[in-house]
């Protein structure tokens, strides 16, 4: 990162991430990153509140860049706010994370995250942190098999839905456990039947 900051280069670039056009705002990104990463971070998670979804989502993927250290910003941010939008914002950072930095653990802080998302009303978020869970592997595979008991309908649905996506002998071998389990809501029961049908 260079010594001086220019306010005009950084409103330039910044402009340019802005930017509909994907290869204008990749290349954005990589220059913000590499010339003005303090500031352009500061601006990323004051973005990840924004009303306007399309900037949301230009910034999420920005984070996602920089891998597992951006965490250390979104762990607090979620847990210091109790607006969904932002809240779905770290969520789906996080994911972008894992994903470009081919992470199968989180550490203890970001889990904590996930702990507390997993207990939310909201669907939106039951989603995103199924979502999340998903791309974890095996690690996520266990707590999705717990919450496939969920008293929650949706997340336990969710949680189904995406265990059935990973597709391994451990899980198929738990799902016919499920079917076989008087306690499991049929209308999950009937996701896993539909599943095996196809």
């Amino acid at each position: 990162m260079s010594n001086s900051f220019d306010f005009n280069q950084y409103t330039e670039l910044y402009k340019d991430f802005l930017h509909p056009n994907p290869n204008i705002n990749s290349q954005a990104v990589v220059l913000l990153k590499k010339k003005f990463a303090v500031q352009f971070v500061d601006d990323l998670i004051t973005n990840l509140k924004e009303e306007d979804i399309v900037i949301r989502r230009k910034s999420i993927l920005a984070l996602g860049i920089f891998g597992e250290e951006i965490l250390d910003l979104i762990v607090p941010l979620y847990f210091n706010s109790n607006k969904n939008i932002i809240r779905v914002s770290c969520l789906k950072t996080i994911i972008k994370v894992i994903v470009n930095s081919d992470l199968k653990e989180l550490n203890k802080n970001v889990m904590s995250v996930i702990d507390l998302a997993l207990t939310e009303s909201s669907p939106e978020i039951t989603l995103t942190v199924i979502s999340l869970l998903r791309q974890l592997g095996r690690n996520g595979r266990d707590i999705l098999m717990k919450t496939c008991r969920d008293k929650d309908l949706l997340r336990a649905k969710a949680s189904v839905s995406a265990l059935i996506e990973m597709k391994d002998q451990v899980i198929n071998d738990f799902l016919d456990q499920l079917l076989n389990d008087k306690s499991i809501d049929p209308m999950i029961k009937e996701d896993i039947l539909r599943d095996k049908i196809i």
